[in-house]
């Protein structure tokens, strides 16, 4: 969604059945660049996290990742009596995205991504 964003795309392409070869096509089209999708990703990938990287030196952490008060709150409705596990799941998605136990983007991570100028 990153390239999607960068790319001013409407999101309500994507209810009309728009996909990502014909916006990667778009892309090489106007660019005179060949991006395949391998690249379309991996540079939505470095915008993510050069936002996360620019929101963490503003001052954004991992207490800043949670849900709304009452999704971790209230047991009554729903499917399930069971609160969700957040801290669990912000380890997993972290470790998942490449960044550290608070969310900060790894060195190894920025070095994948060619980010290595962000490095502190």
């Amino acid at each position: 969604m990153s390239m999607f964003d960068s790319l001013i795309f409407c999101k309500f392409g994507l209810f009309g059945g728009l996909t990502v070869n014909p916006i990667i096509e778009a892309l090489n089209c106007v660019t005179g660049w060949d991006v395949d999708r391998n690249e379309f990703f991996k540079i939505g990938e470095r915008i993510f996290n050069l936002k996360r990287l620019y929101n963490t030196r503003l001052g954004i952490s991992r207490k800043d990742d949670t849900l709304p008060p009452r999704m971790l709150t209230q047991r009554k409705g729903g499917g399930t009596n069971e609160l969700p596990p957040l801290n669990i799941m912000l380890n997993e998605y972290y470790k998942y995205r490449g960044w550290d136990e608070f969310g900060i983007p790894t060195h190894e991570k920025l070095k994948e991504l060619r980010l290595e100028s962000y490095l502190e």
